[in-house]
């Protein structure tokens, strides 16, 4: 079968490959879900490879589904194809090569500089595993082209992750961008419109959620103590729901219905309330082979109702999908639109999908009431009041956030401290800006898919070897690439940073343990154990189901005593242990970086 295109789809090829072809800055593709990313990512992929010279494109997926699916659909294209994936396949013999991070990372020694092009899917979800490999690949090939894939171009607590907007103007809804512009967009509207996608159809239900606790923290997520309280052991409510979403389902034969919960405890809660014949429920700790044979059996249409925790999102299709009932409350509109786009699969028995929300998503995250059109914020940034600043080069009227000035200097129209006399204040040679803009805004496009950004910069970094002015967060010059921080600094502060990010596998000392036993609302004996590192208190729920492993072992053996602890939280909110008595992160790093 050969593989062609939409139109849509033919239009996004064109402005990332167009681009690629003038630009040496990462892209990004705005693609609704069901707009078909496997096949604008296969033939991205085989154009690139093509006009490359035949050197080889990388195309990364955040997990083995993923990357299945899209070497299908390259397959259709081409049979000179690889597969590095831990689960699947580990081949780099055929130029295209699709990979999950965590594997192809592995590799990155035995890779030369044969690589002109990396392809991230849901590039949304940009890991520091992720910047590793394209740092690593761009350092052997400074030509390398990066084009990211998303339905969803912006993150809970950041943004946007793109500094242009398709139409060329800048977006100011952004603390942290990794990409330089997003080069096409297709809407989820027009999706609809063309027959593409499946409408969802809101439905105000009577039964809700008493949410009024939920409150963002400053990093623009929400508590799990609060979550706990607004949906664990709500045995009445929770019955209500569900009986609701029954109702609603036997009222349209519905043929599958997907149930969001908050969290593992509310998802056992729930299926306390469906009938067990015909429902099932997956999540991270009930196992692989589990998992997969409970979503076979919804696929199949064996059982009607699928209960999940954060797990049927990204990279899940299954086309018969004709209710989304969500018995959450999420901080992310990104992963609101994920969940979604899975009742937006077409399929001939159904015109539309009911969107049932429990909870108070809507009005929070879609003021306008429309569910395609989230409200982005950068929690990020702070208010502040604007001031405008005429650029010195191009003269172009850049809006700009103000420095505390509790010394009352005056500030001259191109937005530089002044001093006493009327001279512009200067620290370490350079004049010092009375705000916190780094370089000009001003974009002056070309053509279609190209623009030049005015180059000057009120705070920079100047490269020691050719003298160019760099932006101040720049790693390497710019012109010459020439390495503008001490290697030791960044090692550092990527350990750092690793450190701090839980959804990586750590690896701590172990400082004490404190075990309490308790009954839990199922009636079984458990443990709490805490771990004390020094990062953090490690807190997990062991019992004869969960980690019976462990449980038994600290509930019976004495003489367990660990000296380290491996661990990562998963993505319901919960940790969970993976081993004891390895090697930890920091002896690993003082070993292989310490001389």
């Amino acid at each position: 079968m050969k593989l062609t295109t939409r139109p849509y789809q033919q239009r996004a090829i064109d402005a990332a490959v167009n681009w690629m072809r003038r630009n040496t800055e990462s892209c990004v593709l705005d693609l609704s879900m069901s707009a078909g990313k496997s096949i604008i990512a296969a033939f991205i992929a085989h154009e690139m490879h093509k006009i490359s010279g035949g050197k080889k494109v990388l195309v990364l997926c955040p997990n083995a589904t993923l990357v299945q699916q899209n070497a299908e659909k390259y397959a259709m294209l081409s049979d000179e194809y690889s597969i590095y994936s831990a689960s699947i396949s580990k081949s780099l013999r055929y130029p295209v090569v699709f990979a999950t991070p965590l594997s192809f990372i592995n590799v990155l020694d035995k890779i030369g500089n044969e690589f002109c092009c990396v392809v991230v899917d849901e590039g949304d979800q940009i890991t520091e595993t992720i910047k590793s490999i394209i740092a690593d690949l761009k350092g052997k090939n400074p030509l390398l082209r990066v084009c990211s894939m998303t339905g969803t171009p912006y993150r809970t607590n950041e943004g946007w992750i793109a500094e242009i907007d398709v139409d060329n103007s800048i977006i100011e809804e952004v603390s942290n961008p990794y990409y330089k512009k997003i080069v096409e967009r297709v809407t989820p509207r027009e999706l609809i419109e063309l027959g593409f996608a499946t409408p969802p159809k809101v439905i105000n239900v009577s039964e809700k959620y008493d949410t009024s606790n939920l409150e963002l923290t400053s990093g623009g997520t929400f508590r799990q103590g609060d979550i706990d309280q607004a949906f664990v052991g709500q045995g009445k409510k929770t019955a209500a729901v569900i009986e609701d979403v029954i109702n609603h389902s036997n009222a349209i034969g519905a043929r599958g219905v997907m149930i969001f919960g908050a969290t593992i405890d509310h998802c056992r809660e729930i299926m306390e309330s469906l009938p067990n014949y015909n429902s099932g429920m997956i999540n991270g700790e009930m196992g692989d082979k589990h998992n997969k044979d409970v979503i076979q059996q919804f696929r199949d249409q064996k059982i009607r109702y699928l209960v999940n925790v954060n797990m049927a999102t990204v990279g899940f299709s299954c086309d018969h999908v004709d209710i989304i009932a969500i018995l959450r409350a999420t901080e992310s509109s990104r992963l609101y639109q994920q969940i979604l786009g899975r009742g937006m699969r077409l399929d001939p028995h159904k015109k539309e999908f009911l969107l049932l929300d429990y909870t108070d998503n809507i009005q929070k995250l879609f003021p306008s009431g429309d569910v395609f059109s989230p409200e982005i914020v950068a929690y990020g940034k702070k208010p502040s009041t604007k001031h405008n600043i005429q650029c010195p080069e191009c003269h172009n009227v850049n809006q700009v956030t103000f420095r505390p000035n509790p010394d009352g200097f005056d500030v001259d129209s191109f937005g530089y401290f002044l001093d006493l006399a009327g001279e512009r204040i200067e620290i370490e040679g350079q004049p010092f800006p009375a705000h916190y803009s780094r370089r000009c805004s001003h974009i002056e496009p070309l053509g279609k898919n190209e623009f030049k950004r005015c180059s000057y910069y009120w705070s920079y970094k100047q490269c020691a070897e050719c003298g160019e002015k760099n932006d101040i967060a720049a790693r390497k010059c710019e012109s010459c690439s020439n390495l503008l921080i001490d290697p030791n600094s960044k090692l550092i502060a990527e350990f750092k940073a690793f450190k701090k990010d839980l959804s990586q596998v750590q690896t701590d000392a172990i400082n004490f343990i404190r075990k309490k036993p308790f009954r839990s609302k199922a009636g079984n004996d458990a443990l709490m154990v805490s771990f004390g590192t020094p990062d953090r208190i490690v807190q997990v729920t062991m019992s004869s189901k969960i980690m019976p492993k462990f449980y038994d072992k600290f509930l019976n053996d004495p003489t367990f005593n660990p000296r380290t602890i491996t661990y990562k939280k998963s993505s319901s909110g919960y940790m969970h242990i993976y081993d004891f008595n390895r090697e930890t992160d920091l002896e690993k790093f003082n070993r292989e970086h310490v001389a």
